[in-house]
């Protein structure tokens, strides 16, 4: 028996999905000022995000709605969010191998498809002996997430924006919680309310803490040009 949402619950599902797409703009935005292929990755990335996220708060909204169940939308975040966060992931340790100043690895893009390609494989083949899909998605979405947001942490630190850097952690602990709740506590309306409401003010922070650190970035972004144009010179 499917849960009755009621339409408040469905409309505040949106918030997280917002406040978390203007973050990841800001970085994939930042990133591509300095290298345009690690910022056309890292713009894919955020698509995904975008349309797992969006489709999933739909599938949500119809159901307060009309009682509408639309399969696709509500399966759709993973298979989206886990090649998203992969590709965003890798763009961003691109972009901080050239702020230290190391080469530009030309061949970048081959390691997200193959990795994502790997656990694609793997919950296609769960599938087809009926067996849970998603494990392997989801583990690849939480690595991807965690990955990026421990980037974003220690690139807030060593720029001296201490509080910054562990909001980004406190995010991250937020949103590695919130999946534990989501699988193992029962999923009743006020506890949906609660993990919505804590994941609604965790990507906020995370979406202020991208604006700030990549407005640090985007300082360093023409220096940073100008280097590596010398070096590949």
């Amino acid at each position: 028996m499917e849960m009755e949402y009621s339409l408040a619950l469905a409309l505040e599902d949106y918030l997280p999905v917002i406040f978390s797409l203007i973050g990841v703009w800001f970085i994939a935005r930042t990133v591509y000022q300095l290298d345009r292929g690690l910022g056309v990755m890292a713009f894919a990335g955020l698509g995904l995000l975008a349309v797992g996220g969006v489709l999933k708060a739909t599938w949500k909204l119809l159901m307060a709605i009309n009682g509408t169940d639309i399969p696709l939308f509500s399966q759709a975040l993973f298979p989206m969010i886990a090649p998203g966060f992969a590709l965003i992931a890798t763009a961003v340790y691109g972009y901080t191998r050239q702020l230290r100043g190391k080469p530009v690895i030309g061949w970048l893009w081959l390691v997200p498809v193959i990795v994502i390609a790997l656990f694609v494989g793997g919950s296609a083949l769960i599938a087809s002996n009926g067996g849970p899909w998603r494990v392997p998605l989801i583990m690849l979405a939480t690595i991807g997430n965690v990955a990026l947001l421990l980037m974003l942490a220690v690139g807030a630190w060593r720029r001296n924006m201490r509080g910054i850097a562990v909001v980004f952690v406190v995010v991250l602990l937020v949103v590695i919680g919130m999946s534990q709740m989501a699988t193992n506590v029962p999923q009743t309306i006020a506890v949906q309310w609660f993990e919505q409401i804590a994941q609604t003010l965790a990507q906020l922070a995370f979406c202020l803490s991208a604006w700030q650190l990549t407005r640090r970035m985007a300082q360093e972004a023409p220096v940073r040009r100008l280097a590596v144009g010398m070096a590949s010179s």
